[in-house]
């Protein structure tokens, strides 16, 4: 059974793990093992060495989802100016994509905004028609691309109003 909770101390160096793996695979891969070990040191993203700062006491909340005893997703929301939400970290496990767990932990982020008192919520990603695909999906509207230099992507930029909000 798929629970999306709160983000706990405990959780974090098994994220850092599941952040690394957001390279492997272009969709599902369920030849990668669930039982994740923990990451022996913090990833060189400053928002994920220190949730609770950057996202907690900064006025979103950050959010994973345990499948059967282990973390398979993770996803934080962010005040930004006005009353927009900032989505990022958004991370589904290899094997346990299209199953359902993006889309669980999305719906959860929403209401948890919406209840913050967020009226938008704002992501970007880089130009991968699977991520895509699924932000549109959840009726995100796509706004904007920037090309990244030096880099081989684009980034491209989401917008969606909460759904209840005016």
């Amino acid at each position: 059974m798929l629970t999306v909770r709160r983000f706990r101390e405990a959780d974090a160096s098994t994220l850092w793990a599941l952040s690394d793996l957001i390279t492997i695979g272009a969709a599902a891969d369920p030849t990668v093992p669930l039982p994740l070990p923990p990451a022996r040191r913090p990833p060189a993203l400053p928002d994920l060495t220190d949730i609770p700062a950057r996202f907690l006491r900064a006025g979103g909340d950050f959010l994973v989802a345990e499948l059967g005893g282990h973390l398979v997703g993770m996803g934080g929301i962010r005040p930004t100016a006005g009353s927009r939400a900032e989505v990022k970290r958004i991370r589904v496990h290899p094997a346990t994509r299209r199953q359902g767990v993006g889309r669980a932990l999305m719906t959860a982020l929403e209401r948890r905004a919406q209840g913050l008192g967020m009226r938008e919520m704002h992501l970007d990603t880089a130009d991968q028609p699977d991520a895509m695909e699924f932000y549109r999906s959840l009726g995100y509207e796509e706004v904007g691309r920037e090309r990244q230099p030096g880099r081989s992507w684009t980034l491209v930029y989401f917008v969606k109003k909460i759904p209840g909000s005016r």
